[in-house]
């Protein structure tokens, strides 16, 4: 769109204007934008000017709603942290059936996330490996949450005899987090998803299956 200045000769363009949102909808927006700008530059390497950049907003606006990185980064991974717990954990601790089953059916649910949801991924796998300072205490909190919904699946499974009684439910947990890690490396190193089942298959019924 153009618009005439002063004298007819004169001519600017008018560039369009950010869309008028409240306060909690552009919040939202912007933080949809960090795990955007986070998944492809790094947890340590996308900017303000970055997100500003990928909505079309000025830079004053993200530090307005975020006034720092470091409260920026908290809040995508606070966003990460309860997503996976509530929409994958919770769900697969909630659902009936054996608790061996809902373990593969969640680790397999995981691996569908990369290709549906990589951006949260990528996240979290470099979140993961972060061994040091804030992020790394950020990633502690959301592990003992995660191993915590785990262990409690895994002891229904031995209350109910859905699960050996030879495991220990702790340990157990953290193996399965592991798998989740084995999972992501499959896949971003070209394992098809058949292949991929398969090992997560091997894990439920060779570890965690009652005949043991």
């Amino acid at each position: 769109m153009k618009r005439k200045v002063g004298s007819p000769a004169a001519i600017t363009e008018v560039k369009p204007r950010a869309k008028r949102m409240s306060p909690e909808a552009r919040q939202e927006q912007i933080l949809k934008a960090g795990i955007s700008a986070f998944a492809e530059r790094g947890l340590a390497n996308a900017t303000h000017a970055d997100i500003a950049e990928r909505i079309g907003v000025s830079i004053p606006t993200v530090f307005h709603y975020f006034p720092n990185t470091e409260s920026l980064q908290q809040a995508v991974l606070q966003k990460i942290h309860r997503y996976f717990v509530d929409e994958m954990i919770t769900v697969h601790l909630k659902t009936e059936g054996p608790a061996y089953d809902r373990i593969e059916s969640l680790l397999l649910s995981f691996q569908e996330q990369i290709d549906q949801n990589s951006e949260y991924v990528t996240i979290w796998l470099e979140w993961s490996g972060f061994t040091r300072g804030r992020v790394w205490q950020f990633y502690l909190a959301f592990y003992k949450e995660a191993t915590a919904g785990l262990r409690k699946m895994l002891l229904q499974g031995q209350v109910d005899r859905s699960v050996s009684s030879k495991i220990n439910a702790s340990d157990a947990s953290r193996i399965i987090m592991g798998m989740a890690h084995t999972i992501t490396h499959m896949r971003f190193s070209g394992s098809a998803k058949r292949t991929v089942q398969g090992t997560v298959h091997s894990l439920a019924m060779s570890y965690l299956a009652p005949n043991n």
